[in-house]
């Protein structure tokens, strides 16, 4: 199971999560390699350079085979796999862009400010949703890369 402390958004974080949200805008929902916690998690990795879901990605095909995931490669639910590798959540009315955020209790989103993006339907269009950030239950912050030390290498 993936846990870390040690992740942290590059320096570039914002194009590369620009980026990465232009090509998944459209792509529709699917279990194992494109729902709510893949889409996340993809997220995580296109800011820091590391995905926290690399061992559950195509192992499962619908909501059950999620559900057995979380147990094998997870810490047992979505809430505690998510903290595992993101640290304590906190009031989404903290939450910023590129934060994860979760509403339902097990739906992850990515916020962009006043609102989130969600793997979902709209409108019969498939793909990314925007939802208030309001709207959520719980923020996970990505921490920043902290810049070098002036002292460094003197």
């Amino acid at each position: 199971m993936f846990t870390t402390s040690a992740l942290s958004r590059a320096p570039d974080w914002e194009e590369r999560l620009s980026v990465y949200l232009d090509r998944v805008r459209d792509e529709p929902f699917k279990w194992g390699s494109h729902d709510c916690a893949l889409f996340a998690a993809g997220a995580v990795k296109a800011m820091t350079g590391t995905d926290p879901a690399a061992d559950f990605r195509d192992t499962y095909t619908n909501r059950t085979g999620a559900a057995a995931a979380l147990q094998e490669h997870g810490a047992g639910t979505l809430l505690k796999t998510v903290t595992s590798w993101l640290g304590e959540p906190k009031h989404p009315a903290f939450a910023q862009r590129g934060d994860v955020v979760i509403k339902d209790r097990n739906t992850l989103g990515v916020c962009v400010g006043l609102h989130s993006w969600f793997v979902g339907e709209e409108h019969g269009a498939q793909g990314l949703v925007a939802l208030p950030t309001a709207n959520c239950t719980k923020a996970f912050t990505l921490p920043y890369a902290v810049a070098a030390s002036s002292e460094e290498g003197r």
